[in-house]
């Protein structure tokens, strides 16, 4: 429009020259109107056709060409087209308290290291390795350890012989002091037999002297009795010594008893000695040996064999102290900071839905597990722990998560609607297939799309779009798939 302007101004003013050049050709004031319109046949000259004036070609070949260009132009102009963005819109959204980003933790997680200071000899697990409890991960050099198991087992087995032949020795007194008891009683009867017979004996040399003196029977008689007496008395002496000595013996045994029980007492304490010994070797050699805690996932692998390890309180300059990073992957949570103004709102057992920014199509139930009982000052956040309602199998700790908390009683997992402006919608139709046109970088795609109802003046996308799309709002009915558009402002 601006060059056809243009044109019709230089023709404007090349129609006053020539109105100017007409002018000063003009016939005097005053002359004969019919004389001047006679031809002089004679001062023209022979016959030439008359050519037109300069000004009005050129102003016929600016319409022409200003004719070219407008048609050229309404030929090849691109269609001037409204978008409207498909949007994603959640049903709860009114129900949302607030948003929270974090991470995915593993509530049981170690680094394991060695308890003892050595050379690592073998990394039997590698990055991802899914381990058991109980289950060997690596070993540090363990000579030493086994050395002194195998003294402590010689030490063990020389003192667990000392005590059977103790054991015997004391069998052996407790017999002796089985027989001594057994003498005292034979030696108290032989004192309580001599007795009696020397109270005869006694009774009947009384008799035999009485006797004599009444001449009944012959002093021999009384000297026999006087003998048998003396004999009788003198066995009770015996008697008496032996039972003596014999309880000399039975203390004696006793004492050896008593010696014997403690030598066997202190063998056997020979031997718990040396099993504790050898367990504590044992343990010590078994130290060299880290095994896993709890079942779980290796998820980093810190250090390789020949590398030197010591425990972690040590400090040992040029060790390793952790050898392998464990978590158990069924504890794995979010730890998210929520921010003071809206941590009255949260409570555990808060239901709450959980994307992982790996995957962000991915929408996971959970609720709130626990709230630490300090605050951060310095964020003015309170630190929150959520646990998974399953623990996805793609989940990995240190993944980045968005958290969404909701009032008590909501199913996070609600599905959220894709919808459009209801104009975007072709009025083909209350719902089913209609084919829409798609604008992407300039360009519009024809697409088969299903719309739900009307609600607050947008249409539900059932399918055929995706969140954040951009459909074409009453498009010309000569619009056709693969054309060039110019957009206008949505």
């Amino acid at each position: 429009m601006g060059f056809l302007q243009l044109a019709c101004v230089h023709g404007e003013r090349l129609a006053k020259i020539g109105a100017m050049a007409d002018s000063e050709t003009a016939a005097p004031a005053g002359a004969n109107a019919l004389d001047a319109l006679q031809l002089d046949r004679a001062r023209l000259g022979p016959t030439r056709r008359r050519r037109l004036p300069g000004w009005l070609r050129f102003l016929l070949l600016v319409l022409v060409l200003v004719g070219g260009s407008v048609g050229y132009g309404s030929l090849t102009a691109k269609p001037r087209v409204v978008v409207a963005t498909v949007l994603r819109t959640s049903p709860i959204a009114a129900r949302e308290i607030t948003t929270a980003n974090g991470y995915v933790v593993a509530r049981t997680r170690a680094s394991l290291a060695s308890k003892t200071q050595g050379r690592l000899d073998a990394v039997l697990v590698d990055e991802g390795d899914r381990v058991d409890e109980g289950q060997l991960l690596a070993v540090v050099e363990h000579d030493e350890q086994e050395a002194a198991v195998r003294e402590a087992e010689a030490v063990l087995a020389r003192a667990r012989l000392a005590v059977p032949a103790a054991e015997a020795s004391l069998a052996q007194v407790e017999a002796a002091l089985k027989t001594a008891e057994a003498a005292i009683g034979e030696r108290e009867a032989a004192v309580v037999e001599a007795g009696a017979t020397a109270a005869e004996r006694r009774s009947a040399y009384a008799r035999a002297e009485e006797l004599v003196q009444r001449q009944i029977q012959s002093p021999a008689d009384l000297d026999r009795a006087r003998e048998a007496r003396d004999v009788a008395e003198a066995r009770v002496v015996v008697a008496r010594a032996s039972l003596e000595t014999a309880r000399v013996d039975l203390g004696q045994s006793r004492a050896a008893v008593e010696v014997q029980k403690s030598q066997v007492e202190l063998f056997r304490q020979d031997v718990a000695a040396a099993e504790a010994v050898l367990t504590r070797t044992v343990a010590s050699r078994e130290n060299a040996f880290i095994r896993a805690p709890f079942a779980g996932m290796v998820l980093r692998r810190e250090a390789e064999p020949g590398e030197v390890v010591s425990p972690a309180n040590t400090g040992a300059s040029g060790s390793k102290t952790a050898v392998v990073t464990l978590a158990d992957f069924a504890t794995l949570e979010i730890e998210v900071d929520v921010y003071e103004r809206d941590i009255a709102r949260v409570a555990e057992g808060t239901p709450c839905r959980v994307v992982l920014d790996a995957y962000p199509d991915d929408r996971l139930a959970a609720r709130v597990r626990l709230l630490r009982p300090t605050a951060d000052r310095t964020r003015a956040t309170v630190q929150v722990y959520v646990e998974f309602a399953a623990v996805p199998a793609h989940a990995r700790p240190e993944m980045g998560a968005r958290v969404t908390f909701y009032e008590e009683g909501t199913d996070p997992l609600t599905v959220d609607e894709l919808t459009l402006p209801e104009s975007a919608v072709p009025p083909d139709g209350a719902s089913g297939d209609l084919t829409v046109f798609v604008e992407e970088d300039g360009r519009v795609r024809a697409v088969s799309a299903r719309f739900g109802p009307a609600r607050d003046g947008r249409r539900a996308v059932l399918a055929g779009l995706s969140a954040g799309q951009r459909v074409c709002v009453a498009p010309p009915d000569d619009l056709g798939d693969g054309a060039e558009v110019d957009v206008a402002d949505s």
